[in-house]
This record gives structure tokens, sequence and C-alpha cells, in this order.
């Protein structure tokens, strides 16, 4: 039921998503331990799946550009709107600016089913999720919002943020640069343009210029979509293996910093961030009572004991909820980097690096 009102609060996108990927997995019965790490033909089959998502993405980006920046210029459709103002007349293109405006909707649904159509191969391909799981429509819910890139806001629920002590300045500039970034990167290349042609470059000329521009942002989006589906995925597998090598007794013995841990990373990765969250959700199945929500930011030595073991345990755990979305921020490539400079530490920067390529290649996670 509760899963059935999600989906009618998201809307018909959602709706269509899960049922599209419903349709695609309802015969999936593997094992509920299902296995992150890929074969060969695996390998080949996401490779071709990466290729034809990003193709196709690339040719909405462009063909979207060309369907809006076309009629302009080669006809007389879109005449400009004459406007006095204080005596002064301008001209401004309002019937063409609503017709770039309503040209956004079908390239944004196109995308979302090219996005989707690849969550549902790459379900096929890692015999995921099992309708034998009790937890089969959570987890088409979790693709269904990987695939229409829509926020991953879970890890609200448990009371975290992770842009504690983060400037008010610095949150909101990545917030327009993530939304607009398309259009900014179309104007610098309209301005180079511009630059190299001379002013007497024809606007046809710098508008064309947008094709490539809006074309591979939506082949990149298409990449992040493939790549948060895969982790989404893989991170089930790799948790369960982690979780499993660690006793009770281990996590008992450093109860009092996981509070501060799980923080540190979230702040770590300035981001809402799925697959820390179910990290996060298989620590507090171990240890429930633990209280995650803080006001502060957490800073690497407030992590550490007198102890070297428990020091040895915590930056276990901190390595793994670093690399289990399958990146590596510069704040934490730094952060790594000093405390590797500790002899109790066990990775330097390098080979935590390695890790995140082995795993995010379908080459599990070795032991560490």
């Amino acid at each position: 039921m509760a899963n059935k009102q999600s989906k009618q609060k998201r809307g018909l996108s959602f709706r269509l998503g899960y049922q599209y990927i419903t349709q695609g997995t309802s015969d999936i019965e593997s094992p509920a331990q299902f296995g992150y790490v890929l074969n060969e033909v695996q390998k080949k089959e996401i490779r071709k799946l990466q290729w034809i998502t990003y193709g196709l993405s690339a040719l909405t980006g462009a063909m979207a550009v060309l369907i809006v920046i076309l009629p302009y210029h080669l006809t007389s459709i879109f005449r400009p709107t004459h406007l006095e103002f204080w005596g002064n007349t301008f001209d401004v293109d309002v019937t063409y600016s609503l017709y770039a405006i309503a040209m956004l909707f079908p390239e944004i649904w196109l995308l979302n089913v090219i996005n989707v159509r690849a969550v549902r191969s790459l379900c096929r391909i890692y015999q995921y999720p099992s309708i034998n799981n009790n937890d089969y429509e959570e987890q088409v819910n979790l693709l269904t919002e990987a695939g229409l890139e829509l926020p991953s806001h879970h890890m609200m629920s448990l009371e975290i943020d992770p842009y504690v002590g983060m400037a008010k300045l610095s949150y909101y500039a990545i917030f327009i640069f993530n939304k607009i970034k398309a259009s900014l990167t179309n104007v610098a290349m309209k301005f180079i343009v511009r630059r190299l042609l001379g002013r007497y470059a024809l606007r046809i000329v710098t508008d064309l210029a947008g094709v490539p521009i809006y074309a591979f942002w939506d082949a990149w989006a298409s990449h992040l979509v493939i790549k948060e589906t895969r982790m989404r995925i893989s991170s089930a597998a790799a948790i369960n293996d982690f979780m499993g090598d660690l006793s009770d007794q281990q996590l008992m013995s450093v109860k009092n910093k996981l509070p501060d841990l799980i923080n540190f990373v979230a702040q770590q990765k300035r981001q809402y961030n799925f697959a820390l969250y179910a990290f996060i959700k298989s620590l507090l199945t171990r240890i429930p009572d633990l209280s995650l929500k803080t006001t502060r930011e957490i800073k690497a030595e407030n992590l550490l004991t007198g102890d070297e073991e428990q020091n040895k345990l915590i930056s276990h755990l901190m390595i793994f909820g670093m690399i289990i979305d399958g990146t590596l921020s510069l704040k934490e490539r730094l952060t790594l980097h000093k405390l590797g400079k500790q002899e109790w530490f066990p990775l330097s920067v390098h080979e935590v690096e390695e890790l995140v390529d082995g795993y995010t290649h379908g080459k599990g996670i070795k032991k560490f």
C-alpha cells in the first residue's frame, strides 16, 4: 500500500517508469545474495548498452537544439514583439522564447525513456532485483528513481545533513551550476566562436555551436544514470560482504565514534547519497540505538581514539563508506592523503583509487 501511494505522489513519469522496469524484471528469480563481480559477457553487454544509450542521448540533445534554432533562422514564423518603454522601442523574441521552453518537455520525456530503458537493461544484465525478494517493490522504486534522475534524499530520514559546515554561498553556487551548467557552457562556447570569427559572425553559426554542447551534457546525464543504477545494484552485495566480516563485538568497540564517523563521511561527499545511505542502514540494523543528528562539522581527528586497533577499524569503516558509491571527491582524496601519513592507516590514496576503479568495473572490492 505504501509503495502504491508513493508511486501516485510521484506522478505519471514515475508510474510509467516503474511499470516498465517491473515488466522487465518480473521473471528474474536470482538468489537473494546476487553477485556484483561481473563476468566477461556481462561486461561486454554493459559496454554495448553504454554506447547505445550515450549515442541516443547525444542525438536527442543535438536534435533538440536544431528543432529550436532552425525554424528561427530559416522561417519567418517567429517575428519579434515590439515593446515600447519610456519612449524607446525594443524587439523581444517572446513567441520564440515560449517555443524554446515548450520544446524542453519532449526532450526531457525522450531522455527519460532512453535512461529508464537503460536501467531495465542493466537489471537484466545483473539479474536484479529478484521477484522472490521481500523488498522487490522497494528496489524497483529505487531503480526508477535512478532512471528519472530524481534526487536521493533518503539520508534526510536519518537526520543526516551532508552540507553541515558548508558556506551558504558555496552551497547555492553548486546548486545553481548543476541546474544551468549546459546553458553556461553554451554561453561560453558562443563567446569563443564570436571571438574566433569576429563580430560579423552570423547568429546561426553561434547558435549551432550549442549542438555539440547539449549533445555532450545529455550523454553525460545518461552516463550518471547508468553509474548510479549500477552502484545501487552493486552496493547491496558489497555491503553484505563487508558487514559479514565484522562482528558485533568489533562494532560495539567503536559504537561511540560511529555517529561522528557516519556524519564525517557524509560531509566529505557533500551530497545526499543512496549507496552511503544503504551502508548506514546496515550499521543501524546491527546497532539500532545510534543518534546521528549533528549541527557541527566533523573533523578527522574527532574520529581517532588512543587505541590503534580501534583506529584501524574506524579507518576501514571510513574507507568503505567513501568508496561504496563508486566515487571519490576531491575532499575525500585530501582527507585520505592526510590520514595516509599515519602508520596505522591501512591504505594510500592511490590504493583506495584502485579499489574504486575495480569496484566500478565489476571486479568487486578487494579485502583491505
